[in-house]
């Protein structure tokens, strides 16, 4: 899979990286098929996010009542 192509197939990924961070950890080597595939998969839906759920900026008046 090269890309996300709708939400059916966001949700079935991820399903699945909920599945591989359950085996995954810090000790994980990196050439471990499961962190790999986990890598993978996140970028994936990292993307599909970036393009379907976007984050708005904040205004001004948010920015300025955040810092205080």
């Amino acid at each position: 899979m090269t890309k996300i192509k709708n939400e059916r197939q966001y949700e079935a990924a991820c399903e699945r990286i909920e599945e591989l961070l359950a085996v995954v950890d810090n000790s994980t080597p990196a050439t471990d098929r499961n962190l790999v595939e986990l890598d993978l998969l996140g970028n994936l839906v990292a993307d599909y996010e970036e393009e379907h759920y976007p984050v708005a900026k904040p205004s001004l008046p948010q920015t300025i009542r955040s810092r205080m």
